[in-house]
């Protein structure tokens, strides 16, 4: 509980802010679409819920907090944030809407494993946490949530530098390779597949097996 309670919080910061940093530097395109920022803004908003609608350029029915993307990005509440619009169409990230879906899922789940945790350690400190039943059940229903925040994660990061297969260098079009065929593209694909998918299922195989044993008992008769 205490490993994952600092893990929480350090992916937060200052590895995720740094890594917020490094988009903002080098990839201001990425940014404004992880954010659904299609206009350059001072004292930029950021945005909590809402649908982005790429063709019409705006965020529906969004919930946002005011100024808070520019501190957060620059440490300053009036700093210019580059929107969509200072940036060459060819240049915006292919498939903004499942961009910025998969960066708000990350960002999201993140946010529920600190409180999670927070309230589980505290109730671990006061001893409290075995027989609270409902912060057992949310620690229960949290362990698919970090595999789909990690494949959010890398879905945010792929499409992100979209459409560039070395950013600002090399389009993923002029990626491809006239000496391999879309045969052996398939078969290594079909390879990773299996390989996660058998660890995947014996994964599954011994936490159902250890559900079956039960918790170790350490507890000493009383005499």
């Amino acid at each position: 509980m205490i490993v994952g309670l600092f893990a929480s919080v350090f992916e937060l910061f200052p590895s995720g802010d740094g890594q917020g940093r490094n988009v903002v530097l080098h990839q201001p395109a990425t940014l404004a679409a992880m954010e659904g920022l299609f206009e350059t803004r001072q004292g930029a908003p950021l945005i909590i819920v809402g649908q982005p609608d790429v063709q019409n350029r705006k965020i529906d029915n969004p919930l946002h907090v005011p100024k808070l993307l520019s501190f957060l990005t620059y440490y300053r509440w009036s700093a210019e944030v580059k929107g969509l619009d200072a940036f060459p169409r060819d240049e915006w990230p292919d498939n903004i809407p499942l961009l910025y879906y998969s960066y708000h899922i990350m960002v999201g789940l993140g946010t529920v494993f600190i409180a999670v945790l927070m309230v589980c350690s505290f109730l671990l400190f006061r001893k409290k946490l075995f027989s609270t039943r409902w912060a057992l059940w949310a620690l229960l229903l949290s362990v698919p949530f970090p595999y789909i925040a990690n494949t959010a994660g890398w879905m945010t990061a792929e499409l992100g530098r979209q459409p560039w297969l070395v950013y600002g260098i090399m389009r993923t079009a002029q990626g491809s390779s006239p000496t391999v065929s879309a045969g052996n593209s398939l078969f290594t694909l079909l390879g990773f597949l299996g390989l996660y998918f058998v660890m995947g299922a014996l994964f599954l195989v011994l936490v159902i097996r250890r559900l079956h044993v039960g918790p170790d008992d350490d507890r000493q008769p009383v005499r």
